[in-house]
């Protein structure tokens, strides 16, 4: 019963995203890839299992995991800004996975001014933060799915915003190929409690749809995702907001990674003239036992570049 309950609620956000929605709202952190994993394969990997760090992408991952795991993540942001998120993971036998992770953004110091745009001497550090708890499990063998709640903040000086949203996600395990999945997710639906302004301002509302494929012959895992289909403005613009990844196996010990999103090669070749390598992606993860250690490097071309840094591990 549970488990059709939880399909009927994502069939119904799902209508509610695919209505329409802004390329503009509040807390747009939310948006921000932390994890460099991800962000290494071009956020391509809707279908990241077993990784706490991925139930930002899809919560559903999390049906893969079998011992506890924790992930601190850092990302050196464009300008000053910083960001990173530290989750935690535990199973509960008979109920599924339990995640808990913050989120934060730091957006650096700025000089206050009064209206006339003289310094006041005093200056501030906007930021944002969120808290978010997921639980995930499996129905049947080849079906996974979860669900986060989460709770955002927001402050600029002396002025605040507040939010709740949820997460879902699903993957199939495809029983006819091996090691084939197929994912789609929805992530940050749900509604501001407190505003900066009396103006009611929409959640970053996000939609994606992907696949990911191990090979039988190289030591490659594949991905290609659709993201933020909601925001597309026709249903032929759905397909050109791809991106598209992979993880190499080179050793029991090294992963390589690579990716691309066009859907921001798009948006930065809106605004930067040259932008032949903006939304290209790379990066490695390093495994030490029951420890991965992972770095990523995204391509912001003329706007600069973003490094990603992670510490990750089991505990069994």
């Amino acid at each position: 019963m549970k488990n059709k309950i939880f399909l009927l609620i994502c069939f119904g956000f799902a209508i509610h995203a695919f209505a329409g929605g802004s390329r503009t709202s509040s807390f747009e952190f939310l948006r921000t890839d932390f994890n460099p994993r991800t962000s290494g394969s071009g956020n391509a990997f809707t279908t990241m299992r077993a990784d706490v760090s991925g139930i930002f992408v899809n919560p559903a991952g999390m049906a893969y995991s079998e011992n506890r795991q924790f992930s601190f993540n850092y990302t050196s942001y464009l300008l000053d800004i910083n960001g990173g998120i530290a989750a935690y993971s535990q199973p509960l036998e008979g109920f599924g996975i339990f995640s808990a992770a913050v989120t934060y953004m730091n957006y650096g110091s700025f000089n206050e001014t009064d209206e006339n745009g003289n310094e006041t001497g005093s200056s501030f550090t906007p930021a944002d933060f969120a808290l978010t708890l997921g639980w995930a499990d499996r129905f049947e063998k080849n079906f996974s799915y979860g669900v986060n709640v989460k709770y955002i903040h927001s402050s600029i000086q002396d002025y605040n915003a507040s939010a709740v949203a949820l997460d879902l996600g699903m993957i199939w395990e495809v029983p006819f190929q091996n090691d084939l999945f197929i994912a789609f997710s929805l992530l940050n639906a749900g509604s501001n409690v407190e505003y900066y302004t009396n103006i009611k301002e929409e959640l970053p509302l996000s939609t994606r749809l992907g696949f990911s494929k191990k090979l039988e012959h190289l030591p490659l895992e594949i991905a290609v995702s659709l993201t933020d289909m909601n925001m597309a403005e026709s249903f032929a613009d759905i397909f050109s907001q791809f991106s598209v990844g992979g993880e190499f196996r080179l050793s029991q010990s090294l992963r390589l990674r690579l990716g691309y999103d066009n859907r921001l090669h798009s948006d930065l070749k809106r605004t930067v003239d040259e932008s032949q390598f903006g939304g290209v992606s790379g990066g490695l993860g390093i495994l030490i036992k029951n420890y991965r250690v992972d770095y990523s490097y995204s391509n912001y071309n003329l706007l600069g570049n973003i490094h990603r840094f992670g510490i990750s591990g089991s505990i069994e």
